[in-house]
């Protein structure tokens, strides 16, 4: 049997047209035609996927002395939760898609007080006015941020078996994936570099302000601009994090690997409890005091001391 043979066999039992099967696999219709009518060859990338796709090793593909392996059985017998190519794409693109929506959560959380700022350093409103404006808006942008935070995770929910590492990767799969991962790689970097800087230098404007004695109008503002800057570093380094996380998790390595998950856990049910602490402790501050120039420094700090504390958890632990 002609590998154009093999395809054209396979496509049908999956109860797929030639359309189906080129959108899977990002080629056109007239590409899959021409392999199946033995006029042109797939590249050996092409070919890969094939496998994966359809769950057959390369060499039943390409070796016309073959027989097509029984890979329902293994699946039955081991591994229920077995990752396809088509899965694998689904996982990527979502996990993406939910980095934006988390990214763009954790915007509104840092943004929220920005208004409250701006109008404390003086506004033509009353200043009950002006508070209850920024308030509304506060409360209003911190809801909508813990909103999308918990959409976002009821969407991922299906996925919660590659979260845990209760899966198998199909046969050629894991190749694939690292080439995906490593053309994200320069985008990974660039990103993750813009992030780290724009969170240095997001404090430089106030700093200055305060070198130079400014009004209490310009401390807000640039109060203001710094949580703008700080929002958009930390898009940056949420967005490219997740993405290059989802390759991580597929693969178990990093941060995902088996022996790394357990000190996961213990962190994120460490951060369970941290964070909203913290969340009580700005808040707290910020209200009682009205000064939100300064009680934004919480966030650093806290960020400082999760990072010190998970770090003393791996240690501990190894």
């Amino acid at each position: 049997m002609t590998l154009g043979e093999k395809i054209f066999e396979l496509r049908k039992s999956k109860g797929w047209s030639q359309e189906e099967l080129a959108s899977k696999i990002s080629v056109s219709r007239q590409s899959i035609s021409k392999w199946e009518s033995n006029t042109a060859m797939p590249d050996i990338n092409r070919i890969v996927e094939l496998a994966v796709l359809f769950g057959v090793s390369t060499d039943y593909l390409l070796k016309d002395d073959q027989e097509r392996p029984n890979l329902d059985l293994q699946v039955d017998q081991g591994f229920p939760n077995l990752v396809s190519l088509e899965e694998m794409n689904e996982f990527v693109t979502k996990q993406a898609a939910a980095g934006k929506s988390i990214a763009i959560g954790v915007m509104l959380c840092v943004l929220s007080p920005v208004l409250l700022i701006l109008l404390s350093g003086g506004t033509l409103l009353g200043a009950a006015i002006a508070n209850g404006i920024g308030m509304v808006t506060l409360l209003s942008m911190v809801a909508g941020g813990v909103a999308i935070f918990i959409t976002t995770s009821a969407k991922m929910q299906r996925f919660e078996y590659i979260e845990k590492g209760d899966f198998q990767l199909a046969p050629g799969l894991a190749g694939i994936i690292r080439e995906k991962q490593e053309a994200y790689s320069k985008t990974y970097g660039q990103n993750m570099a813009i992030g780290v800087v724009l969170f240095i230098l997001c404090s430089l404007p106030l700093i200055t302000a305060g070198i130079f004695g400014a009004s209490e109008r310009v401390y807000a503002f640039l109060t203001a601009l710094l949580l703008v800057i700080l929002s958009i570093g930390l898009f940056f380094l949420i967005t490219t994090s997740t993405i290059n996380g989802s390759f991580q998790k597929l693969l178990r390595e990093g941060e995902f690997a088996p022996r790394e998950q357990e000190d996961q856990k213990r962190i994120s049910r460490f951060a369970g409890f941290y964070w909203p602490i913290v969340v009580a402790v700005y808040l707290g501050w910020s209200f009682y005091t009205g000064n939100w120039a300064i009680s934004w420094v919480v966030w650093p700090i806290a960020g400082l001391l999760f990072g010190a504390i998970s770090s003393l958890f791996r240690t501990v632990e190894s």
